[in-house]
């Protein structure tokens, strides 16, 4: 009765199961990973960005702004700005994807 029978049996859709879920438990945490770089990439593009405005508007103005705070996607970018030493340092800090707290800084020089 089972000879004419096309198919597969449920020992080879078993089988077949059990390598698809090696082959993706290998491949998901490499996947997950590369997710989270890339969201730490687009948090550091925004810091960049952040910090370039900032910079043009103190060049427009010529007035140094300590303390500003800048909401951007959810995440909050400090400005701070250092005037004690010469030439001054704009930085802009913010918590990246590890919860770190990172910080990019550039040098201001005024017109």
């Amino acid at each position: 009765m089972w000879k004419n029978a096309k198919g597969f049996t449920l020992v080879e859709v078993l089988g077949a199961m059990v390598v698809w879920m090696v082959i993706a438990s290998l491949l998901l945490p490499g996947i997950v990973r590369l997710n989270q770089e890339r969201k730490g990439f687009i948090l550091e593009q925004q810091a960049r960005f952040v910090l370039t405005l900032e910079l043009d508007q103190i060049r427009l103005e010529a007035n140094l702004v300590d303390g500003k705070t800048v909401n951007r996607n959810g995440t909050d970018y400090r400005l701070t700005l250092d005037e004690g030493s010469k030439p001054n340092i704009l930085c802009v800090s913010y918590t990246d994807y590890r919860l770190l707290e990172q910080e990019r800084c550039v040098y201001v020089y005024l017109p």
